[in-house]
């Protein structure tokens, strides 16, 4: 964790940066509705944060007085590598504000949000919303308000990805009782389309402290339903999987890239044996992005349940556990993953383990620059080489030979 905003409100942007590898001045850049507008040193005293065990230094928080107005979206960023604080935007709200919702007519006032919104009233009755930002720092969907329900509208994705969208909806993640909301409509606009989705009352796996270790558990086990569910009748790649494919290869280029310009020759060869191995493990229906914000547990019933799909394919066994597992340390992790091992009609134990072992390996490195000289490393290495070697029943896609 890079660090966090605490307040952003209509009169200042507040928040911590924590970068120990760097002797100098650290700062961020704030950036609203996508126009860069403030750089902020990060100098002001937070011993918060050091009293959290995050750093040893009390001088890394910052304060922005930038006058906003309710609507603008605002994106945090360190200013040496760009990587977003909190993971994506955060809306500017009314003073008074107590739920989070821009009124339908300050949204159509917004030059942002205007043209989000101003496609859907024809279709819904909408009275207000709330913008849903992505961990990659942009929109994701928005959550409307109508005289008598809630709903999760994915807006004005392309049309074909839309369709896709529905088709995966209405013939596997419903006939199969994954848990995932319903789909509720599809708007066409055109050239684009949006998806009206069911709301979940409930909050997000990684908002949870207490009892964080049961509800990991009980995400793994509904896991379980995910790895059963095999090759959708009639789909074929070109149907799902080529956006979880996509950033599964991008990932994999990104860390074997850095590895060669800093030429680290033994890693670099780590990193390909590792990606060799993974490109040879059976591909099972996947969601593609199961991080921890896209599992909320259900209120009513405590009930995990998946949402945005977009990503969903067949992908190498053990992606969606390595990206779920990604904040719990390997070792706990491993000790997790042995248990849903043991349990009856779980298949090809050693592939999901080599899956979680090697996708986790690659994340780390691409979210830790000197990852290769950590702790967790030497850990994840040396159970990849115990697990590569062992071949037991049931794993016989990938073997040593050379």
């Amino acid at each position: 964790m890079p660090g966090f905003v605490d307040e952003v409100s209509q009169q200042v942007v507040r928040g911590w940066h924590v970068d120990d590898r760097r002797v100098g001045p650290r700062a961020v850049l704030v950036s609203i509705n996508g126009e860069a507008r403030y750089c902020a040193l990060c100098q002001e005293p937070r011993p918060d944060v050091v009293e959290a065990g995050i750093t040893t230094r009390s001088d890394v928080g910052f304060l922005a007085p930038i006058p906003l107005r309710p609507g603008d979206l605002v994106r945090v960023s360190a200013l040496d590598g760009g990587r977003l604080l909190n993971d994506g935007l955060a809306v500017v709200m009314e003073d008074d504000a107590t739920d989070g919702f821009i009124a339908v007519e300050a949204g159509m006032a917004n030059p942002v949000l205007g043209p989000w919104i101003a496609p859907l009233r024809p279709h819904l009755d909408v009275r207000a919303f709330r913008p849903l930002p992505g961990h990659t720092g942009q929109f994701s969907a928005l959550e409307v308000r109508t005289a008598d329900s809630r709903y999760i509208v994915h807006c004005q994705l392309p049309r074909a990805h839309a369709l896709g969208l529905e088709r995966l909806y209405r013939q596997v993640l419903a006939p199969a009782g994954i848990a995932a909301p319903s789909l509720k409509a599809v708007i066409d606009h055109g050239e684009t389309a949006s998806l009206v989705v069911e709301r979940i009352e409930g909050q997000p796996l990684a908002a949870y402290r207490e009892g964080r270790e049961a509800v990991f558990r009980d995400t793994l086990d509904s896991l379980e339903w995910l790895v059963r569910v095999g090759r959708p009748d009639g789909w074929s790649d070109r149907d799902i999987g080529r956006r979880g494919r996509r950033a599964l290869s991008r990932m994999i280029t990104d860390v074997c890239l850095a590895a060669l310009k800093r030429r680290q020759w033994r890693e670099l060869e780590r990193l390909l044996t590792m990606a060799l191995v993974v490109y040879r493990l059976p591909r099972v229906f996947s969601h593609g992005d199961l991080h921890p914000q896209n599992v909320l547990v259900q209120e009513s019933t405590g009930a995990p349940i998946f949402i945005d799909w977009d990503h969903a394919g067949m992908l190498p066994v053990g992606c969606d556990l390595a990206r779920l597992l990604l904040s719990v340390p390997p070792r706990l992790a491993e000790a997790w993953i042995e248990e849903v091992q043991a349990r009856e009609g779980v298949p090809r134990p050693d592939a999901l383990r080599l899956g979680w072992l090697i996708m986790t390996y690659f994340a780390l490195s691409r979210r830790h620059p000197d990852f290769h000289a950590m702790e967790e490393s030497r850990y994840l290495h040396r159970r990849f080489a115990e697990s590569w070697g062992r071949k037991r029943p049931g794993f016989g896609a990938v073997s040593q030979g050379h």
